[in-house]
């Protein structure tokens, strides 16, 4: 009897132990932004890129994908985001290969290939810039459910304001969607999120 009582209190600790490892593990792996459950295939789409070319979404499978709609007129948001995500890249130093940032255009009617890429590079030479016919163009703001809405009514140096949603939508390698994050979130949020998916230090 008091060697069956031994072995069920050891089996109870393995239980334990094993339980208390798993908890610690996913405890490192909470991602910061709003995770896509489950991760869904990410709405592959071509546009056009300065030199003719069709650059398309799953070009980039392989590498984390941050993807962003905007516009080269924009007076805050898209600068902004755009820095920032500069900065995450920074970050990762020699990891930064393994992830693409590629900004799609809200604004074709001023933003042609040409204008959006000179835009993009200029933040970071690495980053792809596409635009596309308005047609091409409403059928990729559908799929990532993008607001954009031209306002004719405010107007700046630059011309008309485009209101658009400010959303980041990070595609996992295997070209899933996997996490998104509102305008304003820590680049901090971002950076652990990439390096917890793609298992960077």
């Amino acid at each position: 009897m008091e060697r069956r009582f031994i072995w069920v209190v050891i089996g109870m600790l393995a239980v334990l132990a094993v339980v208390t490892a798993i908890l610690l593990q996913n405890q490192g792996q909470n991602y910061r932004g709003v995770r896509y459950e489950p991760p869904a295939p990410a709405f592959d789409f071509g546009l056009a890129a300065p030199d003719g070319r069709t650059v398309r979404l799953g070009d980039f499978r392989g590498q984390a994908v941050l993807l962003f709609f905007g516009y080269t007129s924009c007076p805050d948001v898209c600068p902004t985001t755009l820095a920032e995500l500069r900065q995450v890249r920074a970050d990762l130093g020699g990891d930064a290969e393994r992830v693409q940032v590629v900004f799609v255009t809200v604004d074709p009617e001023r933003d042609t290939p040409e204008r959006i890429q000179n835009y993009v590079s200029a933040f970071d030479p690495s980053f792809v810039g596409l635009s596309g016919d308005l047609a091409e163009l409403e059928a990729v703001w559908e799929a990532y459910g993008v607001f954009r809405e031209i306002d004719d009514t405010t107007f700046t140096a630059a011309g008309y304001l485009v209101t658009h949603s400010a959303r980041t939508y990070l595609i996992d390698p295997d070209g899933n969607l996997f996490l998104s994050y509102g305008y304003g979130t820590p680049p901090d949020d971002v950076l652990h999120d990439i390096r917890l998916l793609l298992r960077v230090p």
